[in-house]
């Protein structure tokens, strides 16, 4: 089954989806945070978090990931390491949110596998 963003989201998400840019992943910066990226941000200046950005089918509440369906994943989607920006929450007021770093980003993990000869793969396995 498809998921449909139906409640308030919905509107974030199609603003997100009309202010982007489809490019390639071979030509997506290693440092921009994409779907199945590891993202190391904060919120407020607070302690750094570890989370990868996973669709909603995918993101569990086990703390490992973060839904790009959520104020915080969705504003991370896209942006560079070092950004520092503001998000909207529900109630009104608004979050400082750094991303700090992208530790794994699934785009380039495919252009280095495809460009070293002596990985065979999973099957090699």
């Amino acid at each position: 089954m498809a998921y449909e963003e139906t409640g308030p989201m919905r509107d974030r998400l199609l603003s997100k989806l009309a202010a982007g840019n489809v490019i390639n992943g071979d030509e997506m910066p290693v440092d921009v945070a994409t779907i199945g990226s590891v993202v190391h941000y904060s919120i407020d200046g607070n302690k750094v978090e570890r989370r990868t950005l996973a669709l909603p089918e995918i993101a569990r509440p086990t703390g490992q990931f973060i839904s790009v369906v959520t104020p915080v994943g969705l504003s991370l989607l896209g942006r560079r390491a070092g950004e520092t920006f503001e998000v909207a929450i529900a109630d009104g007021g608004s979050l400082a949110i750094t991303l700090a770093a992208v530790e794994f980003q699934p785009e380039a993990e495919a252009r280095r596998r495809s460009s070293s000869p002596d990985d065979d793969g999973p099957e090699a396995a």
